[in-house]
Order: C-alpha cells, then sequence, then structure tokens
C-alpha cells in the first residue's frame, strides 16, 4: 500500500502544526465557488456530495489553473492541472471542483 502524502499524512509537520492548519473558519466569500467553504492556513475545507470533507489549495495565474483535494486522512487525492485562455468563467472552476468531488467519493 502507497502511504498517505507527507502532508495530511502527518510526515512533513508536527501533529499540533497540522492540526493548526486544518483549524479553519467559515468563508463564505468562497461559497460561489466551493459551497459551504472553510479556509485556515493556507488549507481550505470543502464539503463533499457524499458526506465529510477534503483539503486543497489551488492557484491560478493567466491562461493556468491548479485545483487539487485530499481527503481528510489524506489517502485519496486528485490534483487537476489546466490550461485555458484565462477568462474568468466560472463554470470551468465549477467542473473542475465538480471533477475533484467525483474522483473522492468513488
Amino acid at each position: 500500500m502507497t502511504p498517505p502524502p507527507p502532508l495530511l499524512g502527518g510526515r512533513l509537520l508536527r501533529p499540533a502544526q497540522l492540526a493548526a492548519m486544518r483549524t479553519t473558519v467559515r468563508a463564505p466569500e468562497l461559497d460561489p465557488g466551493w459551497a459551504g467553504a472553510r479556509y485556515g492556513l493556507v488549507l481550505m475545507e470543502v464539503p463533499l456530495s457524499c458526506g465529510g470533507v477534503y483539503y486543497g489549495h489551488g492557484g491560478d495565474i493567466p491562461g493556468y489553473t491548479t485545483r487539487n483535494g485530499f481527503s481528510a486522512d489524506g489517502r485519496r487525492g486528485v490534483v487537476l492541472n489546466a490550461s485555458g485562455d484565462g477568462s474568468s468563467d466560472s463554470s470551468s472552476q465549477q467542473t473542475q471542483n465538480d471533477l475533484i468531488d467525483d474522483e473522492l467519493c468513488k
């Protein structure tokens, strides 16, 4: 069996540091892209359609986007990289979020 990734698998930070990163607060300003999201120290906590949550932190530069999501135990993860024309069309973001949710809920 492959070990979980270092961060959420607890191999990168001390337990107290990882716990601090997972301590999140409700972030309603993220609702347009991630309904019900919470945010903390770099990590976003997003509800899964099948129950539970995933953690991630995406990023954008003109013409390129990265989205990711990892199960709370760190054993399942999805990383999505996409290129495009840099438009701010929210349908692309929703499609990316749906792909992450679908994969983590399998």
